[in-house]
């Protein structure tokens, strides 16, 4: 099996604890609990860069956009967390990741030329419509 596949899995099994703890942890008031896992995510992301990046990786990297990127970041997570706890199933989260995945391959198409296949089309069909009709009948 690929390396990416291993750590999609990986990814969904953590991704999956974190929204079903996120829904049902009563112990934080307000936004306390993203800004709180974020201090620490961001702290151990540090210890990371310090342990395994090279300097001139930072050195070459375009701040702009990864300022923008941290500012859009910061609404996701807040945005991410209200749609958690106000939806009457923690799941609705992920239909918008549906929607995402659709996005990014047709702009993948038109902007950089990836190539999409009879499969694609039919497999992105299908989750249009799952997402249709979970949002809306």
């Amino acid at each position: 099996m690929e390396q990416w596949i291993i750590y999609g899995f990986i990814r969904t099994l953590l991704v999956v604890f974190l929204i079903l703890a996120q829904k049902y942890d009563t112990s934080c008031k307000g936004n306390v609990w993203p800004i709180t896992v974020h201090i620490i995510s961001g702290i151990l992301l540090f210890i990371y860069a310090l342990s395994y990046e090279k300097l001139n990786n930072f050195k070459s990297a375009n701040y702009s956009l990864l300022i923008l990127s941290g500012i859009i970041v910061t609404y996701l997570v807040i945005i991410s967390y209200k749609i958690i706890k106000i939806s009457p199933n923690p799941a609705y989260l992920r239909i918008f990741s549906s929607i995402e995945m659709i996005i990014i391959l047709l702009l993948s198409a038109l902007i950089f030329r990836e190539k999409i296949n009879a499969k694609m089309i039919i497999g992105f069909t299908f989750i249009a419509i799952g997402v249709l009709i979970l949002t809306i009948l």
